[in-house]
């Protein structure tokens, strides 16, 4: 079998790019597998939703998550990043991750309102239809568009609470979120030799 000049071509740029070849997966040691092609370490949804629950009220990891969200990112990017995140750790399979997402979605919600902080559902919350005057074609796509928006928002805003255990709200309602993490510094002047003069 002969290799084309375009193929040697292209293994040449990839290996320059640090791109990996085609099919070097395959080549990989069995007795070496990446953590997500193991068996995945939680099949129960109730043990995950436990553990991802334990994972979200660190108190690092609870401030950094409200932080982002008061810097508008939204409930659903935290919990995908959480949750893709365990999938990468080999914590769980992608359908147990998919049926982990409306209940992580709850707690980081309830993290939110605990801290007092307000939240948006979905990145494109803040996004609004750009009103275009003109004939009564348009105006009737105007509404359509408005129509298939309002039920996108509330498919996304039936986040239900009996997705999560009892035991699991339980924790949840008994939280502690201190409010220093979130209160701003107060800056101190100092008399130091970099600062301006009177």
């Amino acid at each position: 079998m002969t290799i084309s000049k375009d193929a040697i071509d292209f293994m040449e740029q990839s290996l320059d790019t640090g791109r990996p070849i085609p099919g070097q997966s395959l080549t990989n040691s069995p007795e070496e597998p990446y953590n997500w092609e193991k068996p995945s370490e939680f099949s129960n949804p109730k043990e995950a939703m436990l553990y991802t629950f334990g994972i979200l009220t660190e108190p690092e990891t609870t401030a950094n998550i409200l932080i982002n969200i008061t810097n508008g990112v939204s409930v659903i990017d935290i919990a995908s990043i959480v949750l893709y995140q365990g999938f990468l750790e080999g914590k769980w399979n992608p359908d147990l991750m998919t049926l982990l997402m409306e209940p992580t979605m709850y707690m980081v919600m309830a993290l939110c309102e605990k801290a007092e902080i307000s939240y948006k559902l979905d990145s494109t919350d803040d996004e609004e239809v750009e009103e275009v005057v003109g004939e009564k074609a348009v105006e009737a796509i105007e509404k359509e568009v408005g129509a298939l928006d309002n039920i996108r928002r509330k498919a996304v805003q039936q986040v239900s609470p009996q997705s999560v255990p009892d035991d699991v709200r339980k924790v949840i309602e008994q939280t502690e979120i201190e409010p220093s993490l979130l209160e701003k510094v107060e800056q101190t002047t100092s008399n130091s030799l970099l600062s301006k003069g009177e």
